[in-house]
């Protein structure tokens, strides 16, 4: 993503330690952006962090300008139902949490891109202490707050961005993603695997860069309604006639 910065965008990536609870995250990232001052955020996020983007939106909606998912999900209940004993994670030896994510790593053989990608997380993983580790599976296998039907955040604003080969998430959880933003943008990373930002980031990082232009284009046109000083003729229409030269740049 650090190739988006000469075009003008600002990339922040965070990293966040141990948290009990979906909302205790959702009011410590909101801290974080006041402590950076940063009124409106287009949110980038993967997996648990697609969720946890979600919760965030959700509750605070207004901050929240846009929502990039990528190979992500809108609930953990599938999660919960598999491992059941979140709350024993805290109290388990970080060799065992670690085999818990990595038995979701492919076995076979891969592509190189996707063999490096997986080598990276590996590495990772060893580098995150046993408390953050535990408190991301908790997350992740915990039911969560996020209701689709009461996020604000207009579902033209969100782009889902899936590898088209196998990756962990199971197909009718990537359907669900799908079904409940029916309006969403759509990027396909052919041979992706589970972590397509990392094996294949120029086609990612090409998706996002349409997402945030279209996100702009948005922008301006809102700017430029606010502007407008004169009087508008009332033009009545049918919803199916196409409008698209009613404003003139």
């Amino acid at each position: 993503m650090m190739s988006l910065c000469p075009k003008g965008h600002r990339i922040i990536s965070a990293q966040y330690p141990h948290y009990e609870t979906h909302l205790e995250w959702v009011q410590a990232f909101d801290r974080f952006l006041n402590a950076l001052q940063l009124e409106k955020v287009h949110l980038f996020g993967t997996t648990l962090g697609g969720y946890l983007a979600l919760c965030y939106a959700q509750i605070c909606p207004l901050r929240t300008e846009s929502i990039v998912l990528c190979n992500s999900f809108i609930d953990t209940q599938r999660f919960a139902g598999a491992l059941p004993f979140g709350g024993f994670f805290s109290f388990t030896p970080k060799f065992l949490l670690e085999g818990i994510l990595m038995q979701n790593f492919p076995s076979g053989a891969v592509s190189t891109e996707i063999a490096d990608s997986v080598d990276f997380m590996v590495q990772q993983l060893k580098s995150v202490k046993q408390s953050d580790l535990a408190s991301r599976i908790n997350l992740n296998c915990t039911k969560g707050p996020f209701v689709p039907t009461k996020l604000q955040v207009p579902h033209d604003n969100i782009t889902i961005i899936d590898a088209n080969d196998e990756v962990s998430l199971p197909e009718e959880v990537k359907a669900s993603v799908y079904s409940a933003f029916p309006d969403a943008a759509v990027g396909k990373v052919k041979n992706g695997g589970n972590f397509p930002y990392l094996s294949f980031p120029e086609e990612v990082n090409l998706f996002l860069e349409v997402h945030l232009r279209r996100m702009k284009i948005k922008e301006d046109v809102r700017t430029s309604e606010g502007n407008v000083q004169e009087p508008l003729e009332v033009v009545t229409r049918s919803p199916h006639e196409d409008n698209s030269d009613e404003y003139s740049a």
